[in-house]
């Protein structure tokens, strides 16, 4: 009983040998096809699909707007969910949140884009001020 058991494990042990690294780290991180939409002002609107590795930050290019700059990171293929960052270079601009970044839940999220700083910090405005919004992602994967 004891010799099948040990038998067993070696048998596990050799097979985890002779598979190659690569193919198990390839398993593990398998790409993730990122469909998205952008939406900016009175622009045409462009879609696209990008290829992303899970817990990698992949550009989202290919829209009308060069001075905003937007960047996601896929968390899993499976479940859904990651990170959304915005960088504009000529206006500030950030999402609902006042941030440069937010996380979302699930494999389709919409998400404004306002006009207005990022990043308070630790300083919270006493008044909220309507911001305007300057455009519109849609990201489904």
């Amino acid at each position: 009983m004891i010799t099948s058991s040990v038998f067993t494990y070696i048998a596990i042990a050799t097979l985890l040998c002779l598979t190659p690294q690569e193919c198990r780290s390839q398993q593990a991180a398998a790409p993730v096809k990122v469909t998205y939409a952008v939406v900016m002002g009175q622009n045409e609107p462009i879609s696209a699909e990008v290829t992303c590795v899970p817990h990698v930050a992949c550009d989202l290019v290919d829209y009308a707007d060069p001075a905003v700059h937007l960047t996601i990171t896929v968390y899993s293929a499976l479940k859904g969910g990651g990170e959304l960052s915005i960088d504009c270079w000529s206006d500030p601009c950030s999402f609902m949140n006042s941030r440069s970044r937010i996380d979302f839940f699930g494999r389709r999220v919409t998400t404004d884009l306002f006009l207005g700083q990022p990043d308070f910090g630790i300083m919270v405005p006493l008044v909220a001020r309507k911001r305007p919004v300057i455009g519109e992602v849609l990201i489904s994967f």
